[in-house]
């Protein structure tokens, strides 16, 4: 029975060794988001604060908000630049490597050459120049630009194979009905630059469902926030003196762009705690096979003659080897009885 003991105490000890900690113990700090945001002067912020660089970056843009919330969490990584087009998006994706985490983009709207289209279709004199410049974007939008998108998408997807990508949208810039005030916009021109906004946005939308990445769709949130409504996120006219026309103001920024890519990625802590998950251990061996863990080998199962080679007993185990232990016990009992009383026998 000593023997059996001790095989229950070296099993036990295993059983010790291989017990989770407490969460307490078991609980790390989370990793950091490593972020990096690619796009235009939409992604820079342009409209919302004043310029930090020759891009015009400002610190009320989306990615620059988001990462504001945790800024323990998450590092920021700037590679936006107003006036890009997609041709400078994959240049930028150089800051892109294995160990990128996130990403954002919002890309498009200069290769259609949107804000001068805009300017020059205000100008009532140049009524062919306007219906010249939506042709040529009407053309892009069925032949170029889904082609150069779907580039840009792919390179980012090789260079941070591990990252959550996202691609954003654009505004809807004009109310329809609203009132512009002095001077007025037609309601001609508003419609072609609704029209031409959202066939850009459908041009994204299709190549990030191609791309397999998430695709934030803005126009809902900014409907009553356009461009002539009593609270535009878009700015007017006002915005021709220092170049901020057509793009999100402070608020379009943060009460537009800001949740819906929060709701898309969700906050620094999510992402941190995904990440963790990502990366955790690997999956374990599958069934019926047996890997022995540091626990296991630490301690060698009786009559091994060491730590390798031997399995250490479970607790079904244990029972078993207790009950053989009692049998034969019981039987050795019986025998030396027997043998006693044959012997009395034959001494008479």
């Amino acid at each position: 029975m000593s023997g059996i003991l001790r095989t229950a105490a070296a099993v036990s000890l295993v059983v010790l060794a291989g017990a989770p900690a407490p969460a307490s113990a078991a609980a790390s700090a989370l990793p950091m988001v490593d972020f990096v945001a690619l796009g235009d002067s939409y992604a820079a912020g342009v409209g919302a604060g004043t310029p930090l660089d020759a891009c015009r970056n400002t610190a009320g843009a989306y990615s620059r908000l988001w990462t504001a919330t945790d800024p323990g969490l998450a590092r920021l990584t700037t590679a936006t630049c107003s006036g890009a087009k997609t041709a400078d998006v994959l240049a930028a994706a150089a800051a892109l490597t294995g160990e990128t985490d996130l990403v954002s983009i919002t890309v498009g709207a200069n290769d259609l050459g949107v804000t001068g289209a805009f300017a020059v279709c205000l100008d009532p004199a140049r009524a062919a120049d306007c219906a010249a410049a939506q042709a040529r974007i009407e053309e892009a939008l069925q032949s170029a630009l889904p082609s150069a998108v779907g580039t840009v998408l792919t390179t980012v997807k090789e260079r941070a194979p591990q990252a959550k990508v996202v691609l954003t949208g654009y505004p809807q810039p004009f109310s329809v009905d609203g009132d512009c005030g002095t001077p007025d916009i037609p309601a001609e021109i508003r419609g072609i630059g609704n029209r031409v906004m959202g066939g850009l946005n459908t041009v994204l939308a299709a190549q990030a469902k191609l791309a397999g990445i998430a695709y934030v769709d803005v126009e809902p949130a900014f409907t009553a926030h356009e461009i002539c409504s009593t609270t535009p996120w878009v700015a007017g006219f006002e915005g021709q003196a220092d170049g901020t026309i057509l793009h999100p103001n402070p608020a379009g920024q943060a009460e537009g762009y800001l949740p819906l890519f929060t709701k898309a990625v969700g906050t620094p802590q999510d992402v941190a705690q995904w990440i963790t998950e990502r990366d955790g251990p690997a999956s374990p061996p599958p069934s019926g096979t047996v890997t022995p863990g540091p626990s296991e080998s630490a301690i060698a199962a009786p009559g091994s003659g060491g730590g390798g080679g031997t399995l250490p007993l479970t607790g079904p185990d244990v029972v078993m080897e207790i009950l053989a232990g009692l049998a034969l016990v019981s039987a050795g009992a019986a025998i030396y009885l027997l043998a006693r009383r044959l012997l009395a026998v034959g001494r008479h």
